[in-house]
């Protein structure tokens, strides 16, 4: 390969940064919900003027998934703007990602037909796990830029420049808005830039990947789409905030992320350079992945829902309130005694209402002597 199209995600990727930390700042000021388009525009925008630069005509896959992209980030703008149903999305999200299983950009494990609807459902998948991510403490745009990286390194040592510029101008577009952040390391990008960067991501390894061995490719689809499952599951058992703060685990999500993708891009050039076995890699990322979803699990049923009902729930409230102690206090314990005392000694046709037996006048002061004169 020559050191031209070596440049090609260095530029791309230099590119991007700067139209992102350029174009950002005036749009999250005057419209917010345009930041998601604008660092699209500027990933793309990148891509393409690097690409062209230093390789030339842009590579058909390359084409087929930032048009792909393009109508993902468009439907995440309608879903900034206004509601979006979730089945409307998904059958966009499928149809997007079967114009690109169609040009290439596919999970070849069986060699069959069977390769198609696997593909879709995988890219879908992980699109929205990736867009989960950034409404956990905004933790997409750090993982964003970790994972693809690494993901352009990857497409380098495989010879494969073309399709290393587009991971590298999303990594540079998501360093460019990472100081937009209120803390650092955490920006919310909306979900136009989070089902965008989540789907370019996706069809990134899925593309790097296609028409190797089994385990190759399991390893090259496991690795990136670690810290989005177990960002997904964190999402999925994290705790309400309160009083408008973010809830702690949030707080920590984008930095132990952003470790899992540099752990997974590192194992990913290992297994692309031939220093490890890709079988033990995808081997070993499945239980992590795994062991992650357990232990959230588990600690989402230790302060979950079926703790809380037994603590706060409808039993001990019945117990304490309800209508069982409530009639032993008032109605068998004291209101049917002194009701059958307060009839032994009134009249039948005695019309004042049963209720206190009024006190006689004996039992207090008594009255005064009456004096007769005369």
């Amino acid at each position: 390969m020559t050191p031209l199209p070596a440049l090609a995600p260095a530029l791309a990727g230099a590119v991007a940064c700067l139209l992102a930390a350029a174009g950002l700042r005036p749009v999250r000021r005057t419209i917010p919900y345009l930041g998601g388009v604008t660092l699209a525009a500027a990933t793309a925008g990148a891509a393409v003027a690097g690409t062209m630069t230093a390789v030339g005509p842009l590579d058909r896959r390359v084409s087929a998934v930032l048009l792909a992209a393009a109508a993902v980030a468009l439907l995440g703008l309608i879903a900034d703007v206004g509601a979006l149903p979730l089945v409307t999305r998904l059958i966009v999200e499928s149809v997007a990602a079967g114009g690109v299983v169609l040009c290439g950009v596919q999970v070849t494990l069986t060699g069959d037909w069977l390769d198609g609807p696997v593909s879709v459902m995988w890219i879908v998948a992980m699109t929205n796990a990736y867009g989960l991510l950034d409404r956990l403490g905004g933790a997409l745009a750090a993982v964003a830029a970790v994972t693809g990286a690494f993901l352009a390194g990857t497409a380098l040592v495989l010879g494969d420049p073309s399709l290393a510029a587009l991971p590298a101008a999303l990594a540079g577009a998501c360093l460019g808005a990472l100081p937009y952040g209120r803390a650092r390391g955490r920006v919310r990008l909306g979900r136009s830039a989070s089902l965008f960067a989540g789907f370019v991501l996706t069809c990134t390894a899925a593309g790097l990947t296609a028409g190797r061995g089994a385990a190759v490719v399991a390893a090259g689809l496991l690795l990136p789409a670690l810290a989005a499952i177990v960002g997904a599951g964190a999402y999925a058992v994290r705790r309400p905030r309160r009083a408008g703060r973010t809830a702690g685990p949030a707080r920590k999500a984008a930095p132990a992320l952003c470790g899992i993708s540099a752990g997974t891009g590192t194992a990913g050039l290992a297994v692309a350079l031939g220093w490890v076995p890709a079988g033990a890699v995808a081997a070993v990322t499945a239980a992590t992945a795994a062991t992650g979803t357990a232990l959230l699990c588990s600690a989402r049923l230790r302060h979950g829902f079926f703790f809380a009902r037994l603590r706060h729930g409808f039993f001990l409230a019945r117990l304490r309130h309800g209508f069982f102690l409530a009639r032993l206090r008032h109605d068998f314990s004291f209101a049917r005694p002194r009701r059958a005392w307060t009839s032994l000694w009134m009249p039948a046709g005695d019309d004042r209402p049963r209720g206190r037996v009024p006190r006689p006048r004996s039992a207090g002061s008594p009255p005064p002597p009456v004096v007769r004169r005369g």
